[in-house]
C-alpha cells in the first residue's frame, strides 16, 4: 500500500523494542470472545453480543465494560466469562497471518518484543504459550498490570521504562489494530503502526494490510 514518505523514512530507523497488542493484532480472538460472551449473556437472559456490543465504551477495556453489559451482576458475570473462555474457547483462537514470521524476524534482528494488551492476564498468558511458545517476549502486560489500561500510555511506558533509554519514535514502536492502540502509542511518544484494513480511516498513513505488507516496507529486515 502507499504510505506517507515521512512515515516510511521513520520505518527505516531500526527501533530498540516493539510492543504488540494481542486481540486482532497477533491473534484473531474474536470468535472465542463472541462465543464466551454470548454464553454468559444467554445465562443472564440478555440480548446477544450483536445487540449488546452497542453498550460498549471503546475507551475502556473489555473487563471495564462489564458493568455496562451486566449492571450489578458484572463481577460474577466476568468470572463466568473467564471460566467458560478458558474451558471452551481457546481452540477458537488463531494466529494472524504473518505475525509469527514478523516476530521471528525481529528476534533475529536483536529487537526486544513485548505484548501489551487489555486482555485478562491469565488468558493472555495461556494463549501466548499455545500460539507463540517458541517466541521469547521481553515482557507480557495484561489488564491491570499498569495503573491504567490502553488508551492510556501507562502500559507502554511501564514496559519500555525498564530498558533505560529515551522513549521516542526512533527507539520504540507499538503495533495494534484499534484507536486504543494508536492513542496509547501517540501519548507515550512511540511510533504507532496499525495492522488493519481500512478500519481507522483518519490514520491511513500508519496503516498496513497485514504483517507481510509491513515487512515489505522495512528495509532493515
Amino acid at each position: 500500500m502507499s504510505i506517507n514518505s515521512n512515515f516510511y523514512n521513520q520505518l527505516q530507523t531500526k527501533p530498540k523494542a516493539i510492543s504488540f497488542d494481542w486481540d486482532g493484532t497477533l491473534c484473531d480472538t474474536r470468535p472465542a470472545v463472541v462465543k464466551a460472551i454470548n454464553f454468559v449473556l444467554k445465562k443472564y437472559n440478555l440480548d446477544n453480543w450483536e445487540i449488546t456490543k452497542s453498550k460498549r465504551d471503546k475507551n475502556k477495556s473489555f473487563k471495564e465494560n462489564f458493568p455496562n453489559f451486566f449492571n450489578d451482576s458484572y463481577e460474577q458475570a466476568y468470572i463466568e466469562y473467564l471460566d467458560y473462555y478458558e474451558k471452551e474457547c481457546l481452540d477458537n483462537v488463531k494466529i494472524i497471518d504473518g505475525s509469527d514470521v514478523f516476530l521471528k524476524k525481529l528476534i533475529n534482528s536483536g529487537i526486544f518484543i513485548y505484548i501489551i494488551s487489555n486482555k485478562e492476564k491469565s488468558l493472555l498468558m495461556k494463549e501466548a504459550m499455545i500460539h507463540f511458545n517458541d517466541i521469547s517476549f521481553k515482557n507480557i502486560l495484561g489488564n491491570g498490570d499498569a495503573i491504567e489500561n490502553k488508551p492510556s500510555p501507562a502500559p507502554l511506558i511501564k514496559a519500555f521504562y525498564e530498558l533505560s533509554i529515551p522513549i521516542n519514535c526512533d527507539n520504540f514502536w507499538h503495533i495494534g489494530d484499534t484507536n486504543q492502540d494508536y492513542d496509547s502509542a501517540v501519548k507515550a511518544n512511540v511510533l504507532p503502526i496499525m495492522i488493519v484494513k481500512g478500519k481507522l480511516k483518519e490514520k491511513t498513513n500508519f496503516e498496513f494490510d497485514g504483517f507481510h505488507d509491513l515487512i515489505k516496507n522495512i528495509s532493515w529486515l
